[in-house]
């Protein structure tokens, strides 16, 4: 063999095994996260790349786990039930309910495909309250898991052997897996891994960009990799992505603005703390702070898309077929100065309640509707896929929807300028574009989405203020509050500090 032949060979060999790497970890390596930016400091835009050492040992715990999870030996014939949350990602920034900038295609084209509710409301505007209204199917008033004032816990988990969809899901023959990013309030130690066989989230490491949160191409990569085994029993699959949440890291290639980012604006680098306290202080932010926040967010939702596209678009190859069912959803969303607010779990405007619900399955045609949808409707709705009955105490909405909002994170609550702001519990109540807010310290607003969509002019004469004030009190009387639980151990406060919960 002569040196130009081994030479071919060799490169043959190297492209050959570097599409192997890349097939196994499901996705082009020169596309995912590594860091090459300190907050506050340089290029704000970030370049990656693949990291394999931590892939690895992602798919090293989740092998671990499912040795460990007990096994059905005589399931029966159930589909398989996939549900994706997309942490803090807002309705009105994807393509699908109309956003101007393309931010998701990938999934815009899946739901293509899809049922498409443009009336879903969170129940909460953060993740442990919405995450538990999604497990149990009660409000928030009702399961407990929300917000404390200052002189409590950081706040009140959901309280132990609560009947959970996992559990329900667990006893009717399936095996039940969690893949979790969001390390603050998807901790066991918040109560929602009840009733999972396999819950991965507080073992996995930050990854090489340190970020708070586990990165969504590592939660494909893991998701890929649990869907390609062979199973026995059906499987309830939940897995939440992180991306969409502060920091709003700008990676390299998603960026579209890129003359609007400014690493003083971020989180939380060197200036954050001047302009939002200016902001929630004072109602002022200059237009080009919102606008990096804005061209941030939206960078992140193009990364989110593209790993989560890559996931459904792998899904038919995966085992899960048109018998099956996917849920893609929202938590809550974020506020990007709307209302001289910033992030989420500070008030119960649309900007953090409006989020997206899309469904494949049968039963589900493809198109949009208009029927009213809470968080806490999705537990029922998992439930009747697998042909099981609601959980006990679980409730379905008719017209009227309630998000509630349980004080604020203790940082915002001791901030000398702007604290006593967020000193209170808010709800809002809504039927139809008719929406009123009532908080426990007198305040009282109410919007007509119709002809308000951005909350900005309150009404103050319209004739259907009283009648859905009426309504607010008699579904608050009708309601029992669920005493607070108690956290069974420390909490993290690396992984709180860190998203911006704590200081």
């Amino acid at each position: 063999m002569n040196r130009r032949d081994l030479l071919s060979v060799l490169l043959v060999g190297a492209v050959a095994f570097g599409w192997a790497v890349a097939r196994t970890h499901g996705r082009n390596l020169a596309a995912l996260p590594v860091p090459g930016w300190v907050p506050g400091l340089g290029d704000p835009l970030v370049d990656w790349s693949a990291d394999l050492v931590v892939r690895q040992d992602d798919l090293r715990l989740l092998r671990g786990e499912l040795a460990r999870a007990p096994s059905v030996w005589e399931p029966p014939q159930k589909p398989d039930i996939v549900v994706i949350v997309l942490d803090t990602v807002r309705a009105d920034h994807l393509g699908l309910y109309g956003y101007d900038r393309a931010t998701t295609p990938k999934i815009d084209a899946w739901a293509a495909g899809a049922r498409v509710y443009d009336r879903m409301q969170s129940n909460g505007a953060w993740t442990l309250p919405s995450h538990a209204s999604l497990f149990t199917g009660k409000p928030i008033i009702a399961h407990g898991a929300r917000g404390t004032p200052v002189g409590s816990d950081i706040a009140a988990p959901l309280a132990d052997k609560t009947p959970t969809v996992a559990r329900a899901l667990r006893q009717a023959g399936y095996r039940t897996a969690g893949i979790a990013a969001n390390r603050a309030f998807l901790h066991p130690m918040w109560g929602l891994a009840q009733g999972f066989d396999v819950w991965l989230c507080q073992q996995l490491r930050f990854d090489a960009m340190r970020l708070p949160y586990t990165s969504g191409d590592r939660v494909t990569t893991m998701a890929k990799a649990l869907l390609e085994r062979p199973r026995e029993e059906p499987l309830f699959l939940f897995l939440n992505y992180m991306d969409a949440h502060a920091p709003w890291i700008p990676r390299r290639g998603y960026v579209r603005d890129a003359d609007a980012i400014r690493s003083t604006y971020l989180p939380y680098n060197g200036g954050w703390e001047a302009v939002t306290t200016a902001l929630m202080a004072k109602g002022t932010a200059p237009g080009a702070v919102q606008r990096a926040w804005k061209e941030a967010y939206d960078s992140e939702l193009r990364f989110l898309d593209e790993q989560v596209g890559d996931l459904l678009q792998a899904l038919p190859t995966l085992g899960i077929g048109p018998e099956d069912y996917v849920f893609v959803l929202s938590d809550h969303g974020e506020y990007l100065g709307e209302h001289a607010l910033v992030e989420h779990s500070k008030d119960v405007y649309e900007s953090v309640l409006h989020v997206p619900l899309l469904i494949q399955g049968p039963g589900y045609a493809p198109g949009r509707d208009a029927t009213p949808m809470q968080t806490q409707d999705v537990a029922s709705l998992l439930l009747a896929a697998a042909g099981e009955p609601p959980l006990d105490g679980a409730v379905r909405t008719a017209d009227l929807q309630v998000s509630e909002l349980y004080w604020s994170r203790h940082k915002d609550l001791t901030n000398a300028q702007y604290g006593k702001r967020f000193d209170r519990i808010r709800r809002a109540f809504r039927v139809g574009a008719q929406k009123l807010i009532l908080g426990s310290d007198g305040s009282r607003e109410a919007y007509d989405l119709a002809e308000d969509p951005d909350e900005l002019n309150p009404v103050t004469t319209a004739r259907w203020v009283p009648g859905l004030e009426a309504r607010a009190e008699a579904w608050l009387a009708g309601q029992k509050l669920a005493p607070e639980a108690k956290m069974t151990g420390p909490a993290d406060v690396e992984a709180l500090r860190s998203l911006g919960y704590v200081e």
